[in-house]
């Protein structure tokens, strides 16, 4: 059935603009005579709008909130819990830190001395005999045995060494205190005689008596102060020792029969010196 037109009740909920639009193009179509168009209720629901901004809108936008709305801040309490668990932190590390400080340049100081301790204890294990005492490139021994002057010339050449030879105050200080205040009958031998020719005194090695190393005790304040060392008396005494108060003056030395058996202090170089 061409060009009949059929019309059909169509009912629209809303819009009511969108209703006028159809039906105008419904009469359109009518005139224009565009075929067959057939009508059926259509039911539109109800649509939601969705706010479409253009992107030049978004852009101009006003970033502050708008009037009247709640702005979210932290609060000041928890933001002085912050501030004090970091500064309570910092303390401690800094009590941390200068408690490992003290306590390494303690331990420093502490090793140090052990070290020099350990090095002075092995440089005399290691360069000396046993028994014998380091000092300053030499090994030295105090007998407790009692010999004559000749007796303990040859006991020190047995054991690798001489009766000492006193080259320097320093020496004569360490050998000194380590002799320390004795009794005569408990003195030592060291390596002096005039035995050839009195009054002029000659160390083992043949070298004669320096000016500069003479410690000859003067017997100042004794019974004998009359007649300072090396006195000759009675006479016959042609050979040196050491001790009685070396430990409270460095001039110590005295003469003695040569045949009076004593101990002796022996002196060797010391092993990789």
């Amino acid at each position: 059935m061409s060009g009949e037109i059929i019309y059909s009740n169509v009912t629209f909920s809303r819009p009511q603009k969108q209703d006028d639009v159809a039906e105008s193009k419904v009469s359109e179509a009518a005139r224009d005579g565009e075929g067959d168009v057939t009508y059926s209720d259509i039911r539109t629901g109800t649509v939601p709008q969705v706010n479409v901004q253009k992107e030049s809108d978004v852009c101009s936008a006003d970033p502050s909130p708008p009037v009247g709305s709640k702005v979210v801040t932290p609060e000041r309490g928890s933001q002085r819990v912050v501030l004090v668990t970091l500064v309570c932190l910092c303390v401690v590390l800094l009590v941390l830190s200068i408690t490992l400080g003290v306590f390494y340049v303690s331990n420093i100081h502490f090793l140090r001395a052990v070290e020099t301790n350990l090095t002075q204890h092995t440089s005399t294990a290691t360069r000396c005999a046993s028994g014998w005492k380091f000092y300053n490139g030499s090994c030295y021994h105090f007998s407790e045995d009692k010999l004559t002057w000749e007796q303990s010339q040859y006991a020190c050449i047995r054991e690798g060494g001489h009766l000492v030879i006193i080259e320097s105050q320093q020496e004569q200080d360490f050998i000194r205190m380590k002799v320390g205040n004795t009794e005569v009958k408990n003195s030592y031998w060291i390596g002096m005689t005039d035995i050839k020719e009195e009054g002029v005194w000659v160390w083992m090695d043949n070298t004669t008596l320096s000016n500069n190393t003479k410690y000859w005790d003067l017997n100042n304040g004794t019974d004998v102060s009359a007649f300072p060392e090396p006195n000759n008396w009675p006479p016959g005494e042609d050979c040196a020792q050491m001790g009685w108060r070396c430990s409270v003056q460095i001039s110590c030395w005295f003469d003695l029969g040569c045949d009076i058996p004593s101990k002796r202090i022996c002196e060797s170089r010391a092993a990789n010196y």
